[in-house]
């Protein structure tokens, strides 16, 4: 019996001595997606011998496992969505930790040995700051481009010159794969990318790479697109050649040609072309290249050179209706413009982000020529009769030069952040302007003719000098939560120069002579600075920061011709804060507030009459104190699994404190005629409350789908005349109901909408504060005017093989008026639109293609004539070779001669509409050769 116990005993010791010599070793990496985002609830297995372990990825992609002993592991990472990934590692005695570092997963399908498992996609998720969807789960044609796919998504709306919005913000910057996409810009690839390559496209909150970098992400984030390739579709060569010639003296070229293999682009353009568009001739030319790759492991660079030059002629007409206390006033006017410009761009970039250390830096230069000349008449009727005749000739030369550094480096425990910027910009330019007023009498007589011809130099430039520090103090950090306090200084010393001087000539003489009032020498100098505390929190579903700022500024404006000096220093102390939460993938909610400063520009400060329109004098004031705009915003996103309806919903409130304004005063003259003076002041009590919403309802795997959606707000807005103030609140209301079939072959929609608004959204860069005449008493601070409009639309197209068709109709409505129990200031204008269109596309034999557009226009309440143009438009094109990359086209736009270009629009207290001249009868001759080609297969997009 002992020898059995003794037996036993050995075998025990000899099983357990190898387990004493194995090392205890800590398991741990992060797994991001092919945009090196990070990805929560990924599966991780780890398998040693005949145990395993499983853990899942927090919200950083973060996974950890403890003290495991084995001599191997064989690491699997996956998820639904995603390509599986394993690998295998060798735990040495000497290890206690293996960092496995960060795993990239690539979109895929679930693959079992032979076995391929397809899950239903799932449309819509939600992840902190991202909006996922993905492309599988919506319809998509051989030939659809990227802008196809987003028309379809919810929540995202598309116009026709491929701006895109999402709930209500317009996305800035486009990234394929996490990556800057050449130009980033938007516009410039949806429609040049085939919807054939996307796996996803992600909608995210963007607080830009160091934000990403360091996790603290603060402060107004940015709407980015990024599309996210199927495997293998992350390289591709794509543009073209196009040779045209037309019958309105066109002539011209254009070639752009883009490379790209993952980090690497590189893209050349060039064009020249040159037309007439009925104002004279226009000419534009074009040459540019760019290139960025990767340094081994070193980081990533870019160059980028571009010239853009041309020519451009135009005239249009305004018929402007404006109402105010005074009366009503009537302008009728005519304009004629030519200009031409220069300019050249050369920038460089380099980045290096590393797990530690995060480096982006860039410089770049730029210089503008330009060269304009202007004719313009105003003839105002109403309660004053006025004509304004002006011919204004100038040129400007403005080069500047920037350049930016943005560093962080992960300590121990802390973060250290720093960033610095420098620019510098320069601007010169004359200007002659010559403006003939006739003032008319009671009985519409001319009464007087006056005559000015000035000439006017404007000499000045910047410098500015920005920087910021931050460091941030870990409190907290493991797989569950990380917590920090932070500490940040931001600063910028800006210095501006203007020299303004005005002659005028004596026509008697033809002398100049220099206007003292008229010109002035400016020194304008400011310090902004912020202090920021912060507390930041983030977990697996949720992210809180909240602190307090401080912003202490000084302004300060020398005028050394005059020995007078003016300063203005306050402070603005604003809480901070931040929350976000991602409840499940199909649920999220975020708050966010931040606080802003705006400091006045220096024509608002300069206290010299700009007369550069007599018509309205401007006149600053030096006294002006910065503004601060306060913003509250608030979304929340909801999305059903199974029933795939959606929910998104965004709620904003802002208000300013001292706001500038104008204040407009009217100087009668002994003529009975009325000039302007424009003066600045500084303002409290203007705000805006707004709500959004878009709900999608899908049935039938998608084939149908009604969406719902709209805005509602309300604002008070501040304007002064003459010095008194009044204060203006309104609401303004837009309802979308639309309902969608779509199947492969045939897509039909349904649409009808209302919109009101009692106070404008008004722009004041919408009219020219130069020398050409527009309206008195024109103030985007009054708003007299009520707004309503109904739309309605039904469109359906049809696709087949080799025939094309779609047929649409669409009726508008809008009305403008004022309710004014005074006859003489009632405003009631009303605009009846109706639409109707066909195009359509045949192909024949394979290569042959013949193309029409038909779109009957009937209009109704705008003033000027109106033909009701019918457009037929007709094209045929060729293709060669098997791939059809080479083809030749011609097109004859507008057949009948019959465009017209009207529009009309509400400003404040104006009703304004407009035509432009252009020639719409066209022949065309073309040449092209395309390229699109993605992961080695070919792409063969639907044209526009």
């Amino acid at each position: 019996m002992k020898n059995f116990l003794l037996l036993i005993s050995l075998l025990l010791l000899l099983a357990y001595t190898p387990s004493l010599a194995q090392t205890s070793c800590d398991i741990k990496g992060s797994v991001t997606d092919s945009t090196k985002k990070a990805i929560s609830g990924i599966t991780v297995k780890i398998t040693f011998g005949k145990d395993s372990s499983y853990t899942t990825t927090d919200d950083r992609g973060s996974f950890s496992f403890f003290k495991i002993s084995a001599k191997s592991i064989l690491l699997n990472v996956g998820g639904i969505g995603y390509k599986n990934y394993a690998a295998k590692y060798t735990i040495k005695p000497d290890m206690s930790e293996i960092d496995v570092g960060t795993i990239i997963l690539k979109g895929g399908e679930i693959s079992l040995e032979d076995v391929v498992i397809k899950a239903k996609p799932v449309a819509i998720k939600y992840k902190q700051d991202t909006v996922e969807y993905d492309a599988n789960a919506f319809h998509i044609q051989e030939d659809d481009r990227v802008s196809d796919l987003l028309k379809q998504l919810p929540g995202v709306e598309i116009d026709e010159n491929d701006n895109v919005i999402a709930m209500g913000k317009g996305l800035t910057k486009l990234r394929v794969n996490g990556r800057d996409f050449f130009t980033n810009n938007v516009k410039d690839f949806i429609s040049k990318l085939p919807a054939g390559i996307v796996s996803k496209i992600q909608v995210i909150d963007d607080f830009g790479d160091q934000a990403n970098f360091t996790g603290i992400k603060v402060g107004e984030s940015q709407k980015m697109l990024n599309i996210v390739t199927k495997p293998g579709m992350d390289n591709g060569q794509f543009g073209g050649f196009a040779f045209t010639g037309g019958t309105n003296k066109q002539i011209g070229g254009n070639g752009n040609v883009n490379l790209w293999n993952a980090t690497k682009q590189s893209n050349g353009n060039i064009g020249y072309n040159v037309a007439d568009n009925g104002a004279g001739i226009s000419e534009n030319r074009n040459i540019g290249f760019s290139h960025s790759d990767k340094l081994k492991d070193k980081g990533n660079f870019g160059v980028n050179y571009s010239y853009r030059g041309g020519t451009n002629n135009a005239t249009n007409t305004q018929a402007v209706e404006t109402v105010s206390s005074l009366g009503k006033l009537n302008s009728q006017i005519e304009n004629r413009s030519s200009s031409g410009n220069n300019g050249h761009n050369f920038s460089l970039n380099y980045n290096q982000i590393s797990k530690k250390v995060f480096l982006l830096s860039s410089a770049s230069f730029e210089t503008n020529n330009s060269q304009s000349q202007n004719n313009s008449s105003n003839l105002q009727t109403g309660f004053t009769r006025q004509d304004f005749i002006n011919n204004t000739r100038g040129n400007n030369r403005s080069p500047s030069f920037r350049t930016n550094l943005e560093f962080s480096k992960k300590l121990t425990k802390n973060t250290f952040s720093g960033n610095f910027s420098f620019s510098s910009s320069s601007n010169q330019s004359e200007q002659n302007v010559v403006t003939n007023t006739l003032y008319y009498n009671a009985g519409g007589n001319l009464e007087k003719d006056s005559l000015l011809n000035r000439t006017v130099y404007n000499k000045g430039g910047n410098r500015q000098f920005s920087f910021g520090l931050t460091y941030g103090i870990s409190l907290k950090k493991d797989t569950l939560m990380s917590r920090s306090l932070n500490f940040s200084y931001r600063g910028s010393i800006g210095v501006t120069n203007s020299d303004l001087q005005t002659f005028v000539l004596n026509p008697s003489t033809f002398s100049s002579t220099r206007v003292d009032s008229l010109s002035v020498l400016t020194k304008n100098s400011t310090l902004n600075q912020s202090l920021d505390l912060r507390y930041y929190q983030t977990g697996k579903k949720g992210r809180l920061s909240i602190g307090l700022n401080a912003r202490p500024n000084l302004i300060r404006n020398e005028y050394p011709e005059e020995g007078s000096t003016y300063s203005n220093n306050y402070i603005n102390i604003s809480p901070t804060f931040s929350y976000s939460k991602t409840f499940t993938s199909t649920k999220s909610l975020s708050v966010n507030y931040n606080g802003q400063n705006n400091n006045p520009g220096i024509s608002q400060m300069q206290p010299v009459r700009n007369t550069q329109n007599l018509q309205n004098i401007v006149i600053g004031n030096p006294d002006l104190k910065s503004s601060f705009s306060h913003s509250v915003s608030s979304n929340f996103n909801y999305f059903g699994k199974k029933s795939e309806i959606s929910v998104q919903s965004g709620l904003a409130f802002s208000a300013t404190q001292n706001e500038i304004v104008n204040n407009i005063i009217l100087i009668p003259d002994t003529l009975g005629a009325y000039k302007q003076e424009t003066r600045f002041e500084n303002v409290n009590g203007n705000y805006n409350v707004s709500i959004n919403y878009n709900i999608n309802i899908p049935f039938k795997s998608r084939k149908y789908t009604i969406s719902i959606g709209g805005n509602a707000g309300n604002s008070r807005k501040t304007a002064i005349v003459n010095s008194i103030r009044s204060f203006n609140k309104g609401y303004n209301i837009s309802q979308n109901l639309s309902g969608t079939m779509n199947t492969k072959k045939l897509t039909t929609t349904i649409s009808m909408g209302y919109n009101m608004d009692t106070n404008n959204d008004n722009n004041l860069n919408a009219f020219s504060a130069g020398p050409t005449s527009y309206n008195l008493l024109l103030n985007t601070g009054q708003s007299f005017i009520k707004t309503e409009g109904y739309q309605a639309g039904l469109s359906s197209s049809l696709k087949l093989k080799i025939l094309r068709i779609s047929l649409n109709g669409r009726y508008n409505t809008s009305k403008n008026n004022n309710n004014s129990s005074t006859t003489s200031l009632q405003v009631n204008t009303q605009i009846h639109n109706f639409n109707f269109g066909a195009s359509g596309t045949a192909t024949l034999f394979t290569s042959y293609y013949l193309n029409f557009s038909a779109n009957k226009q009937i209009t109704r309440g705008y003033s000027f004539n109106n033909t009701n143009p019918f457009i037929i438009n007709l094209g045929a094109e060729k293709a060669f070779f098997k791939s059809k990359v080479l083809s030749c086209s011609i097109n004859v736009n507008d057949l009948l001669n019959q465009g017209n270009n009207i529009s009309q629009q509400v400003l404040g207290n104006s009703v304004i509409e407009s035509r432009s001249n252009q020639v719409t009868r066209v022949v065309t001759f073309g040449l092209n050769y395309n390229i699109s080609r993605f992961g080695g297969k070919s792409f063969r997009l639907r044209k526009d």
